[in-house]
Parts: structure tokens; C-alpha cells; sequence
């Protein structure tokens, strides 16, 4: 994962809420309030740009890596046909042990900019065996020639 990315705009683009993607959903739904759920969720942030928008950036690698959370702060429902526009972050990134986890924030705000949403989506990575490898090394003294606590 790459942590220098942390604070960086992966994605600034203009969406529109779709009528016939959100009858999709209302149709995968089949419950009395599926318009109304469909209308809380049409988009998901980290794909909103293209399906390579944040996991390129951010250097996530999918054979180590997993959706560790995803959060929604609602502000009111999307609107049929509304213009969108949303710019997806990176909020945080920690290097924690053996993980990289990084926060990546999804903005939407109508043509006023009123806030609509955001959405926050958790990524977990296991870092690559090299580098807890180099890392064991450093950490018993033994690159710097002294011997291990």
C-alpha cells in the first residue's frame, strides 16, 4: 500500500443518479422500500470513478488485501435524474504491525453543494512477507550488526 497517499483526491467526477440503475436495484431488492433504500445507496465510493479509481492509487494489493468496513453518514436521500458531484479521498492510512489499513472518504453533494453523503470504506492489507522479513531483521539488531535482545 502506498501511505504516501494519505490526504490525496483520487477521484473529483460528476454522477448522475440514474432512474433505470436505481430500478435495478429496486428490482434486486424486492421489499416494500426497496425505492427508498435504493434511493439511500445508488453509488459506492471507491468504483464511483472506475473500477481502478482508488485500488490502483493507493497501490492496494488484492491478493493481500480485503474490505475491512464501510460507513454511511446520510445527510438526506439521492434524488431521480439529480446531477452529483463526489470527490473520493484517502482520510487515513496506518501502518499497524504486520497491516497497512487506509480510510478512503466518498463525498457527494448535489449542484448547491449540499451534502448528500459520505460514505468511509475501510482497506485492509497484509503487508507483503518481505517486508516483515526486513522488518524482523532490523528489529533483532541484525542488520546493524548487534546482536538480538
Amino acid at each position: 500500500m502506498n501511505l504516501d497517499t494519505l490526504g490525496e483526491v483520487l477521484v473529483r467526477t460528476e454522477v448522475v443518479v440514474e432512474p433505470a440503475s436505481v430500478a435495478l436495484l429496486v428490482d434486486a431488492l424486492r421489499t416494500p422500500h426497496a425505492q427508498e433504500v435504493a434511493l439511500r445507496l445508488p453509488f459506492f465510493g471507491p468504483t464511483v470513478g472506475g473500477g481502478d479509481s482508488v485500488v490502483g492509487p493507493i497501490d492496494l494489493s488484492l491478493e493481500r488485501g480485503l474490505a475491512g468496513g464501510q460507513s454511511f453518514e446520510w445527510h438526506r436521500s439521492f434524488r431521480l435524474g439529480e446531477r452529483v458531484s463526489v470527490v473520493v479521498s484517502v482520510e487515513d492510512i496506518i501502518d499497524k504491525g504486520t497491516l497497512h489499513l487506509a480510510t478512503v472518504l466518498s463525498e457527494y453533494r448535489d449542484v448547491d453543494g449540499e451534502l448528500i453523503q459520505r460514505q468511509r470504506t475501510v482497506f485492509v492489507e497484509r503487508k507483503p512477507a518481505e517486508d516483515l522479513t526486513q522488518k524482523a531483521v532490523v528489529d533483532d539488531g541484525g542488520e546493524a550488526g548487534e546482536p538480538g535482545a
